[in-house]
């Protein structure tokens, strides 16, 4: 059940004023008090929002969800579909209905692992979706060195290597040929882009390995579709699953496969 009255809600920034004035009637009939609304957020917001709110919203499409996970990951978030694929987040119309049985302490909770991200020493990142390793420049192919375990096991020459959770299967993963895993599953993905040799096809690891990544030349990591880091061919990229979880809030029916019929068009 709810113990605070304060909601927090991150928005794409071009998300229709029809949408958000939807959103804060709603809201406003059950007796929300809204702290903060928008996407970026300074420190002070974010902290102020983790010690008065029991939940945030997250208003736009997946990627606005995925934004405001790497924001603040400390409470649970409902994800609102404003945007396109929607794939994580429940429909607008379904908004007034869940907001009613989640006062009423109806909704499912669901906790989802996140990777962790070293660069040499220091942990840059979490990763809700993947890390995404890539060239930096356009006209060559990234050739990396992975380790599992501290032990060499592979190296690739591709336009890039994609390292997901379960969650982010359904992401970059399945538009590069990489397979659906359900999010539950303890398990990290590699799958290569446009790999150079038709040996090199994409795995399924478990999660308790810890992956290591050395490239040749100048390259980049990208994060989640959001975060861009170098990487040097003197640094090395690790990562692993330590634990770290985010929340997301659901009805009480959220069936993963129905959505998967749904946004997918199977069996249509």
């Amino acid at each position: 059940m709810l113990t605070q009255k304060c909601i927090g809600i991150f928005l794409r920034p071009n998300v229709a004023q029809a949408k958000l004035t939807e959103c804060l009637e709603v809201l406003e009939e059950f007796g929300f008090e809204v702290l903060c609304k928008g996407l970026d957020f300074t420190e002070q917001d974010i902290k102020r929002m983790e010690q008065e709110c029991d939940f945030l919203i997250s208003l736009g499409g997946d990627g606005t969800l995925i934004a405001t996970m790497h924001q603040t990951h400390a409470l649970p978030i409902l994800g609102v579909n404003a945007g396109w694929l929607g794939f994580l987040t429940i429909p607008l119309s379904a908004f007034r209905a869940f907001i009613q049985d989640l006062c009423e302490g109806q909704y499912t909770l669901e906790r989802y692992k996140m990777l962790s991200v070293w660069l040499d020493e220091q942990k840059i990142c979490n990763a809700i979706n993947e890390v995404l390793i890539s060239k930096k420049d356009l006209p060559t192919m990234v050739q990396i060195d992975a380790k599992i375990d501290a032990k060499i096991f592979n190296h690739y020459r591709c336009d890039g290597l994609i390292v997901a959770t379960p969650l982010g299967s359904t992401a970059y993963n399945i538009s590069a040929g990489g397979s659906v895993v359900h999010p539950k599953c303890k398990s990290i993905l590699l799958t290569p882009l446009a790999p150079h040799s038709l040996t090199q096809r994409p795995m399924i690891l478990d999660e308790e390995v810890v992956l290591e990544f050395g490239v040749l030349a100048d390259s980049q990591i990208i994060i989640d579709g959001q975060k861009a880091f170098d990487l040097k061919p003197d640094q090395c990229l690790r990562i692993c699953c330590e634990g770290d979880c985010m929340s997301l809030l659901y009805p009480k029916n959220h069936d993963y496969f129905e959505v998967l019929r749904e946004k997918f068009h199977w069996g249509v």
